[in-house]
């Protein structure tokens, strides 16, 4: 019986982790997508354009972790999930 128990909970365990990912990685592509909408306006406009700092796999690592970190504070600070000072 408890063998039982303790596979179900490791099956909603692990569908609760890969909807975590699923929402990690939404979230990346939205704020990449986002970031460079900003990068080019700003270019636009002449203003400097900050670096990607962190690109590549460990940009796509640390917005899938800390996802839910990086969208309450943007929500706090700028309105929006994705938001971002973008506009003067």
């Amino acid at each position: 019986m408890s063998r039982k128990i303790g596979s179900k909970m490791l099956l909603v365990l692990a569908i609760l982790l890969l909807l975590y990912a699923a929402l990690g990685v939404a979230f990346h592509v939205a704020w990449k997508g986002a970031q460079a909408a900003c990068r080019e306006a700003q270019a636009a406009r002449g203003d400097s354009v900050e670096p990607e700092v962190f690109g590549g796999g460990l940009g796509l690592m640390f917005d899938v972790t800390f996802w839910p970190v990086y969208a309450y504070w943007n929500t706090y600070h700028f309105g929006s999930p994705l938001g971002r000072q973008c506009g003067r």
